[in-house]
């Protein structure tokens, strides 16, 4: 389905909060409610939004995000598949994805120590360590989503919220929990849904959501976007650095944050310095945005890599 200005505008409001009234974003975008509401539903029956989702700080729960990018050797299609679907059925990971490029897949766990990543490598390498050629690992210290501003271009708007950092433990009792986990699976529920479902008053939902929100529990309502059906590659860069002070990696954060292409950018400990995630036309617009990001800043890029996400096989926002 190509999309007009109005489908764009109403995208690019739920993308900053999907969890915003009909009412709400037909001012927003200068429509009516009912449109809105027309609008939206086609773009999920069309299957563009994938996904109502509510981003969690994981931070707040003690747990670290950590990347592990394989090159595969000595398997075939069946192989693959017992592998991948070994990734989904344990808990501890949360997005599993396949590639083309320098690496074939790669995925995240929710580490909540050294130790506890160690057994989650330690039962996936005795199952299929022999398939594997080459491993790295990479850990997150902190990331950051921006808007989608391509959606919009001309708007120049840049938003961002900021995860990750410092873990720590924030008082989260099971009704807390419950919470999260319908909110996870759909930003949108009705509160009157969730409290069927957890048996609390509607009112005691919402009190609960509001005071995770305002501690940065719930970071961010958004949406996934299916990208097959937008035209839209995929593609992450892998950046190394040198001489980044402080005051250079603002300098490079906000100019890579002003890109519209650029969706994500993660701050790591690893072989790479800094991962970005672009949301391309065509992998040649990768290259170009790159090719300005080094032009900016010569003194302080070493060099990247890249690879395109061909299919993602699993999200799982939440590490509990």
């Amino acid at each position: 389905m190509a999309l007009d200005i109005l489908d764009r505008k109403i995208l690019a409001q739920l993308d900053l909060d999907s969890r915003r009234s009909a009412k709400e974003i037909a001012t927003a975008v200068g429509s009516n409610k009912d449109t809105v509401n027309y609008r939206m539903k086609r773009l999920v029956d069309s299957g563009i939004i994938s996904r109502w989702l509510a981003r969690v700080e994981t931070s707040k729960f003690g747990f670290s995000n950590v990347k592990v990018y394989i090159r595969f050797e000595d398997t075939d299609e069946k192989k693959e598949g017992e592998f991948f679907s070994y990734l989904d059925s344990l808990p501890e990971v949360g997005w599993v994805a396949q590639a083309s490029g320098r690496w074939d897949a790669l995925f995240c766990v929710w580490s909540s120590s050294t130790f506890s990543f160690y057994r989650t490598m330690a039962k996936i390498m005795n199952r299929f360590g022999r398939n594997i050629s080459e491993r790295e690992v990479v850990h997150n210290i902190d990331w950051h989503y921006y808007n989608r501003k391509w959606l919009l271009p001309e708007s120049g708007e840049v938003r961002g919220v900021r995860y990750g950092g410092e873990p720590s433990r924030e008082r989260l009792d099971e009704a807390d929990m419950l919470i999260l986990r319908e909110l996870v699976g759909d930003s949108r529920a009705r509160f009157t849904d969730i409290s069927e479902k957890t048996g609390l008053p509607p009112q005691n939902v919402l009190a609960r959501v509001k005071a995770m929100r305002s501690k940065g529990v719930i970071a961010q309502y958004g949406i996934d976007l299916d990208y097959g059906k937008l035209g839209i590659v995929f593609t992450k860069a892998f950046i190394r650095l040198h001489d980044a002070d402080e005051k250079s990696l603002a300098s490079l954060y906000g100019f890579c944050g002003r890109e519209p292409r650029v969706f994500a950018l993660t701050t790591t400990v690893g072989p790479w310095d800094l991962e970005l995630e672009l949301e391309v036309e065509r992998v040649e617009d990768m290259m170009e945005i790159m090719n300005r990001i080094k032009r900016a800043f010569p003194d302080m890029i070493r060099g990247y890599d890249s690879i395109v996400i061909t299919r993602q096989l699993k999200m799982n926002y939440m590490p509990l």
